[in-house]
């Protein structure tokens, strides 16, 4: 599969008055594990649901593995996108729900389902809609493992789950998507807890893609710099710059970009603190401050 997974061209969408993604430019790479995420009404499910053709874009294109799934819907056959809540018959029970997604993915693991159903000890004789949420959840993230789409887009998947079972559900995609690599998109408001999960990150704010970066480069240039400002002074990359807080003597910058050789030995000899940032450190700066962005 060399072809993009996903490719998307100057994407628009409204509702009513409402503008709700706007020039939307993003390419989605083969058998990689991608984090998107954004603050809440940011967009995030609106292009998910663009993607898997449950709304339709007046302008834009989007093309699933080369296909436009307006003309071609069967490529739509290559889509998994599971999340909680919007089952259309949550009168059935969990185990005919599962019988209905075997029969709509070829290549749908029945033996690897009964295994995650005993081991997260699921009634499946149930109707869905007894199911607590975490529960209807966890029906999803089966689903969604077992459907071994070549793209898979899990939308809030881990909501009303504690944070053993969520624990649980990184660890066995990780060793799915070892086994059979795909392309998997996981929407989430937990951050931290996906750090080590994904490959790249997709940030959406005000209804467009910001960035869309390699997470171990992102990482490699966002950092903390804290020290007095007669030794701060001293830095060219804090040039124009303000602080982030100050404790008496002491200033903290954020910055973003690459550290000069010329800084790094200021940085050695004055022994200025430079810390890396997490992820969602990282999102949040950016929500903030609007810096170090693709646009």
């Amino acid at each position: 599969m060399n072809e993009l997974a996903v490719k998307i061209k100057n994407l628009n969408y409204a509702f009513q008055d409402s503008v709700i993604l706007q020039g939307i430019d993003l390419e989605i790479e083969p058998n990689k594990i991608y984090g998107l995420i954004g603050k809440n009404g940011a967009g995030k499910t609106t292009l998910i649901n663009l993607i898997a053709n449950q709304l339709i874009a007046k302008q834009g294109m989007i093309q699933i593995l080369g296909q436009d799934p307006r003309k071609e819907p069967s490529t739509l056959e290559n889509l998994c996108v599971v999340r909680e809540g919007e089952f259309y018959a949550p009168h059935m029970r969990v185990k005919d729900i599962f019988k209905l997604y075997q029969i709509l993915y070829k290549d749908y693991d029945e033996a690897l389902e009964k295994r995650l159903v005993d081991f997260f000890k699921l009634p499946i004789h149930k109707a869905y809609q007894k199911y607590s949420r975490g529960m209807k959840s966890m029906v999803f993230i089966i689903i969604g493992i077992c459907s071994r789409a070549p793209i898979t887009i899990f939308d809030e998947p881990t909501l009303g789950l504690d944070a053993v079972s969520r624990e649980d559900f990184y660890k066995i995609l990780l060793e799915d998507y070892l086994k059979y690599p795909r392309t998997m998109i996981i929407s989430t408001h937990l951050i931290d807890e996906v750090e080590q999960l994904i490959e790249r990150v997709i940030l959406i704010d005000d209804g467009k893609v910001v960035l869309n970066k390699d997470v171990q480069e992102l990482k490699e240039q966002a950092f903390y710099i804290k020290g007095s400002k007669e030794k701060l002074e001293k830095l060219e990359a804090l040039c124009n710059k303000f602080p982030k807080k100050c404790y008496g003597k002491t200033s903290v910058y954020v910055y973003f970009g690459n550290i000069s050789k010329a800084d790094r030995e200021v940085i050695k000899s004055e022994q200025i603190e430079v810390a890396p940032m997490s992820l969602q450190q990282i999102f949040l700066e950016h929500i903030k401050r609007k810096e170090f962005r693709d646009e």
